[in-house]
């Protein structure tokens, strides 16, 4: 499986967020200082973090980011999903048809790795 930079780094950060206060909000230039990631990144991750209803924000003095919910009910798929765009047609990709066989093993395998990612929380991959 293939993560994109995007994934990688939601994952990094969600993690960090895992790993931090829940009441005191983790700023991005925290992140970015600590990883080398530029904010700039951070938030173009965190707006879709955030339109997943994964973390929110606090502004002002102190502000920064905070889960929604705790580690334990976000599984590692409801990261990863933030950043995975659907096809409009799934079976676009088929080079003999809609029913062909290496497109119906993709499918498969996808699912299968889908399932799994929905079973294993924040909590336990940090």
């Amino acid at each position: 499986m293939h993560f994109t930079k995007l994934e990688q780094y939601a994952l990094l950060l969600m993690g960090e967020l895992a790993h931090s206060d829940a009441v005191v909000p983790l700023s991005l230039v925290s992140v970015s200082n600590r990883h080398g990631v530029s904010v700039p990144f951070l938030k173009k991750i965190v707006r879709s973090l955030r339109a997943a209803g994964l973390v929110q924000s606090k502004e002002g003095l102190g502000g920064g980011y905070i889960l929604t919910r705790t580690p334990a009910t976000i599984s590692l798929w409801d990261i990863l999903s933030s950043f995975r765009e659907i096809p409009a047609n799934p079976m676009a990709g088929c080079p003999i048809n809609a029913a062909c066989l290496p497109q119906h093993i993709r499918s498969i395998i996808s699912q299968t790795i889908q399932d799994r990612l929905e079973h294993i929380s924040l909590k336990e991959a940090i």
